[in-house]
């Protein structure tokens, strides 16, 4: 069913295409030698660590074309993908999840395992240039992800893509086809050469998963307003005739104008129905103060009668007059009978149908608010008339307009809302889509992005469907047949842990990993929250009748994101406390019944601050800091947690906590007659707090933290002190510095705010 998404090919020989393709690259970069000396030194960095320890800014300044290509083979190498100067590998075992032999989605659940956002676009250095990165940064970004540790079966980073699609309005996530590649981010050069947009993408994932890491892809149920996939298949969304709406809302002004002439100047009303009727097509709603409360009188005596209009024309009956209307549109610009259109490619001439449909009157319908419930609300047309602007309600009633902020999404008709009978035509086209896109790139697993309140009173009423989201037949549908075809398929639901719906998300919808609420609650997440949680998942875990755990991402990030209004210090993040922040991440494990991987974004190993926004809204290089001091340390305390089987299958509990920032916890195994212990303060230098003014309201204010001093640690039980881990910056590494026997307290130290420092003790 539905074929026509992806257009079928003969079957191809994935390894002589790899080949081939990748010799054409290698031939094109590689045109210089490298010194035997060079070649020493970067050999053995890789065989050490089992990737390049490299920032990206780095890679960029010091690796020449042929440099990345050396490196990129020596990994290869390593993961037993290269030999005999090509590559070499089942073409079945591409991804690198298939060949360490799972057979579920276990890999992305584990403790230690990193997880690394990326943007193809974003991979160059803004500081230099902001134009989109191409292929050849991609192989350097390839070249320095971190790998795994294979004793302990945790893969390497697993590269988790931003969508690559072509976007509306330069944002990723307001795709302008679901098919086709961004022409953007196309290395020209290569192209020339006989590998396309498309083929590139599909290169660097297959090289990516040859070198070791798995490969997820960011997935949504919906697209941009006028999409090539909406043109190519209008029946997948809800349509509106504003138009049709206008001259209906039009109608009743007179009735609500007779009403409010009892009440006000008849005069008056007459001028503000007038006003009210221009400005429902176009125009600026700047009243006398006189004239204010007449509006939002006329306003809210139309509310009803707008949502009355929206819910009919929003009818299953309504939506297939107005698909017809769409194709008939589509048939006349395209020149072709409808039944032709087959996928995105089809459609030529975009620009000049969507300006058909806007002069027609006809937009797809929004989505709406993070809360709202049912169908939007046609409001008006904007000031200019170039778009509509609707209003949207929660469950009860209530307008929540204010919170919503994607009108020019359109998201997919899965559910008639006036029965909640399910759009079943609709539901198997997207669910047929994900399929496809999983065998056309090879992908590991997905995130399924907008899965957030999909299960709560916003989008459901006693199992019924009542919102534009995503329902949960339709993510569970999607979950179980993309493991059925991949069984070491990965599903990542972006949920953030409202009202704990775990068993929903793990049982119901068969998902792998959930979202979090780190980005939510950075500035709450002390290491006592963070043991918390893991305590939380612990116990949902262990009550569970499902086989399989489910897990909890941890979300690293010291760039600004997108809950500014609610983090108190993110975007104050000093070094210390970024580093700190990833130290929490990764030193505080939650035991078996609680591995949880670590998210991470790239540009967060420098140090880079801000800038991740502004590659989500554009196809631009990210502007980068260049830290390699940051980068060093960062890359270490990861490189240390990765290989110290406490922290792979440990569990932290804390010992001692103060109001003063002091803690120490102690990470332990039953079988391990070693615990490491860690003290540290971990209070920000400066944060945001709420205080109380003298008039009794509130406002944010800078609060300064101190050092700890003073500080002994009392070693528990049989244990003595082994050594402390100290930072040595020559090494790049943390090294052991080994105590006295019989040491039973770590003596006082000084502590400045969102320091650590990591000790080892034994029996």
């Amino acid at each position: 069913m539905f074929d026509f998404l992806f257009k079928k090919a003969p079957k191809v020989d994935k390894l002589e295409v790899l080949k081939k393709q990748y010799s054409i690259v290698k031939n094109f970069y590689s045109k210089e030698t490298i010194s035997f000396e060079r070649k020493q030194e970067l050999s053995s960095l890789i065989e050490k660590y089992g990737y390049l320890p490299y920032s990206q800014t780095k890679a960029i300044e010091q690796l020449t074309p042929t440099e990345v290509i050396f490196c990129l083979e020596k990994k290869l190498e390593l993961n037993n993908t290269f030999k005999e100067n090509n590559l070499n590998f089942d073409e079945n075992e591409i991804s690198a999840v298939k060949r360490a032999g799972y057979q579920n989605a276990e890999w992305i659940k584990k403790e230690q395992h990193d997880i690394k956002y990326i943007n193809l676009a974003a991979l160059g250095d803004g500081t230099i240039d902001s134009s989109p990165a191409k292929f050849l940064d991609w192989l350097r970004q390839i070249v320095i992800l971190p790998s795994g540790n294979d004793k302990k079966n945790i893969l390497s980073t697993t590269v988790y893509l931003v969508p690559f699609h072509p976007r509306d309005f330069g944002n990723a996530y307001l795709t302008a086809s679901s098919e086709e590649v961004s022409e953007n981010i196309t290395d020209n050069k290569l192209k020339e050469l006989g590998i396309c947009a498309k083929e590139q993408i599909k290169l660097f994932i297959s090289l990516a998963q040859l070198a070791g890491h798995p490969v997820i892809y960011d997935v949504f149920p919906q697209t941009g307003r006028f999409s090539k996939t909406i043109l190519a298949h209008p029946e997948l969304v809800r349509w509106i005739d504003v138009k049709f709406l206008t001259e209906e809302i039009s109608k009743s002004l007179n009735y609500v104008a007779i009403k409010l002439s009892t009440e006000y100047d008849e005069d008056d009303v007459t001028i503000v129905r007038n006003i009210y009727k221009t400005t429902l097509k176009s125009g600026s709603v700047d009243l006398a103060p006189e004239f204010k409360p007449i509006y939002n009188r006329f306003r809210d005596e139309l509310e009803e009668k707008k949502k009355e209009l929206s819910n009919y024309m929003t009818k299953k009956d309504e939506q297939k007059k107005l698909v017809k209307r769409v194709k008939n549109i589509i048939e006349t610009v395209e020149g072709v009978k409808f039944n032709k259109i087959k996928n995105d490619s089809d459609i030529k001439k975009r620009g000049e149908i969507i300006g058909k449909l806007m002069d027609e009157g006809l937009w797809t319908l929004p989505d709406g608010a993070w809360c709202s419930s049912g169908i939007p609300v046609f409001e008006k047309m904007s000031e200019c008339g170039s778009y509509p602007v609707f209003r949207h309600y929660n469950a009860k009633g209530l307008d929540v307009s204010k919170f919503a902020d994607s009108d020019c999404q359109a998201p997919f008709y899965f559910v008639y809302l006036e029965n909640g009978e399910y759009n079943l035509p609709v539901i198997n086209f997207y669910v047929d889509y994900l399929q496809k896109l999983q065998e056309e790139y090879n992908f590991d697993g997905y995130r399924m992005t907008h899965s957030d309140f999909v299960v709560d009173e916003m989008s459901e009423a006693n199992l019924r469907p009542i919102s534009y989201r995503a329902p949960r037949f339709l993510l569970k549908k999607a979950n179980e047949i993309l493991k059925s075809r991949v069984p070491h398929f990965a599903s990542m639901a972006e949920y953030r842990l409202w009202s704990g719906y775990y068993k929903e998300y793990h049982q119901d919808m068969n998902f792998d990993v959930l979202w979090g609420n780190d980005t939510k609650t950075d500035c709450e997440k002390t290491p006592a929250e963070v043991i918390n949680n893991n305590r939380e998942l612990q116990d949902y875990n262990s009550s569970s009748n499902k086989n399989s755990c489910i897990s909890v991402l941890k979300t690293y990030n010291n760039q600004d994101g997108e809950f500014r209004t609610v983090n108190r210090y993110l975007g104050l993040m000093d070094r210390d406390e970024a580093l700190f922040k990833w130290f929490k991440f990764k030193f505080l494990p939650g035991g078996k019944l609680a591995q949880r991987p670590t998210m991470y974004v790239d540009g967060d190993e420098s140090f880079s601050k801000d800038g991740i926004e502004a590659t989500i809204q554009d196809e631009v290089s990210l502007i980068r800091n260049d830290d390699e001091d940051f980068f060093n340390r960062f890359d270490a305390i990861r490189r240390f947690a990765l290989n110290n089987e406490l922290t792979i299958d440990g569990e932290a509990q804390i010992i001692n906590e103060q109001k003063n920032g002091f803690i120490s916890w102690m990470i332990s195994k039953e079988t391990v007659k070693e615990c490491l212990i860690i003290v540290a303060n971990y209070l920000p230098s400066n944060e945001k707090v709420l205080k109380q003014k003298s008039d009794g309201t509130m406002e944010y204010t800078i609060k300064t933290n101190n050092a700890i001093k003073g500080k002994k640690i009392e070693i528990p039980g049989d244990f003595t002190l082994a050594c402390e881990y100290v930072w040595e910056e020559d090494k790049k590494d943390f090294v052991e510095h080994y105590s006295e026997p019989n040491i039973k307290t770590i003596e006082a130290f000084e502590l400045e705010p969102s320091t650590f420092r990591i000790f080892k003790i034994k029996r």
